[in-house]
């Protein structure tokens, strides 16, 4: 089962633990709307794990690598943000090798050099924010899985009628929707019965 959360606003009560949150993570030169999507997904991830049934402190939010929360192996996550929203994405490893988020406004605008850049010739035909939000969650699941030590090109992963393939032959599903004027994609790796 897939749990995910959008979120754009964090409790205020918490403050001192997000600023050190934060100081810890990124340091202290970051800017002030990164450190807030930052917080944001955080605090979609903490909320995650509470519908799972665990409760998590803000400092309890620390991550191995992108794909799982310190002390919590059987579960793994994937995070997305904007400088305004944050989105979390939790499985269960048992059942998932890896998932990916990502959101993005829908008046974002791909430009079209990014876009030949990022398509492979045999993708479904979708918007060009689309296929960008797809290619970023898809890019996250294969990167989370640890089998490439170096990034992959979007290019490599093809983007078919919700499947996924990348040229290792590796492949996944993916989900696209609409919410709060976020389009946000969603795409996941079973494990193999």
């Amino acid at each position: 089962m897939l749990t995910y959360r959008l979120k754009n606003s964090l409790i205020s009560s918490e403050d001192s633990d997000w600023k050190q949150l934060v100081l810890q993570s990124l340091g202290e030169t970051v800017h002030p709307k990164r450190a807030n999507g930052f917080c944001l997904a955080r605090e979609a991830l903490r909320e995650c794990f509470s519908h799972l049934g665990i409760q998590l402190s803000v400092g309890e939010l620390v991550l191995e690598g992108y794909s799982k929360v310190t002390g919590h192996d059987s579960l793994t996550i994937s995070l997305a943000h904007t400088p305004d929203w944050g989105a979390a994405l939790v499985a269960e490893a048992s059942k998932f090798q890896s998932v990916g988020i990502d959101i993005e406004p829908m008046s974002r605008v791909v430009k079209p050099l990014v876009l030949a850049r990022i398509t492979n010739p045999k993708d479904l035909s979708l918007s060009p924010l689309s296929i960008w939000t797809l290619k970023e969650a898809v890019f996250k699941a294969v990167m989370n899985t640890g089998l490439f030590e170096k990034p992959v090109e979007f290019s490599s992963l093809q983007i078919s009628e919700n499947t996924w393939s990348h040229e290792s032959g590796l492949t996944g599903f993916w989900e696209l929707g609409n919410e709060n004027g976020m389009l946000m994609a969603k795409a996941w790796i079973l494990r193999s019965s």
